[in-house]
């Protein structure tokens, strides 16, 4: 999922103001009422908190842009996931949903194939998370004013027809902005001559910033799962070819629900912190189906084992 420069007429600018204004304000009262999530000291970013529940996204209205930081949680004891998009202009929500459901489809990889391209044609990626009761995921990266979509994710695979969406207006913001935490750890996300894989540098830290960079023209994300120690990447590339030849699998070798961080477009950066990760083995996945194939690339081979002290 990618994201490009929003580029804006003064009318549009305009009124994206005035909507930021007024959300963040209130038009016609005496005193400014700052929505959760949205600090009040200039030079200071607080997080957006995001918490998806079984009766919906919990998250404000509306945020400053720049370096957004989204903090996202969940009490759904198998985890839950975020997606953060914006439609390209001109392009509707129904318009993204409905590119979605063709990629997650689970009868037809040409299906799937056709649904990313189409996705990746009408709107950005701009990262989000996977987040469980246990550990939380802090995710920041930089996005332009406007209005993006926060979309609960595990929802949507179980139900595309009813899309649990919000918006949130992301205001222009000329104050000084934070620094993101400094990253422990390195992921490119590339395309190699096997195919779409991570390529790691210093990943050997839990509950440490990871800075994310998709390198490939493909979107991608970075699941974090906790496997059985001892796991290899040859064990986990067997689980995949066992489930995609239709043969009975070895036993699975994860553990436990994701982490990590949502998708992201071509040329996109974002840091990503899973809070309160236990130390242990772990494996980086990404089940964005290929745009030429549409196998998710996890069964093509984009995973790596890790092991996080």
């Amino acid at each position: 999922m990618r994201i490009a420069l929003l580029r804006r007429g003064l009318g549009a600018a305009a009124a994206v103001a005035l909507t930021c204004a007024t959300t963040l304000t209130g038009v016609g009262t005496a005193q400014a009422a700052t929505p959760k999530g949205h600090h009040e000291a200039k030079g200071h970013h607080e997080a957006v908190d995001v918490k998806l529940t079984a009766h919906g996204i919990e998250a404000p209205d509306a945020a400053e842009d720049g370096l957004v930081h989204f903090h996202i949680s969940t009490d759904n004891p198998q985890g839950r996931q975020l997606q953060v998009f914006r439609p390209h202009e001109g392009v509707t929500l129904d318009t993204v949903l409905a590119d979605l459901t063709k990629a997650i489809n689970e009868t037809d990889p040409a299906t799937s194939a056709a649904g990313i391209n189409a996705f990746n044609a009408d709107a950005e990626a701009l990262g989000g998370g996977f987040a469980s009761p246990n550990i939380p995921v802090d995710v920041t990266e930089p996005i332009t004013p406007g209005t993006v979509y926060l979309l609960d994710f595990s929802a949507f695979l179980a139900d595309p027809a009813h899309p649990v969406v919000k918006a949130l207006q992301l205001c222009p913001d000329d104050g000084d902005k934070d620094l993101a935490p400094f990253p422990r750890g390195i992921v490119i996300q590339e395309e190699q001559a096997a195919g779409p894989r991570f390529r790691t540098e210093d990943v050997d830290k839990a509950d440490a910033p990871i800075l994310v960079h998709n390198a490939a023209d493909e979107i991608h994300e970075m699941a974090i799962q906790p496997v059985k120690p001892g796991t290899t990447d040859d064990d986990v590339q067997a689980f995949f070819d066992a489930l995609a030849h239709g043969q009975q699998p070895p036993p699975p070798p994860f553990t436990g629900p994701p982490s990590g961080l949502g998708a992201i477009s071509p040329d996109h950066t974002a840091l990503v912190q899973a809070k309160h990760l236990p130390a242990g083995t772990y494996v980086l996945l990404c089940f964005i189906p290929d745009d030429q194939t549409g196998i998710p690339h996890a069964f093509e081979g984009m995973h790596k084992v890790v092991v996080l002290s």
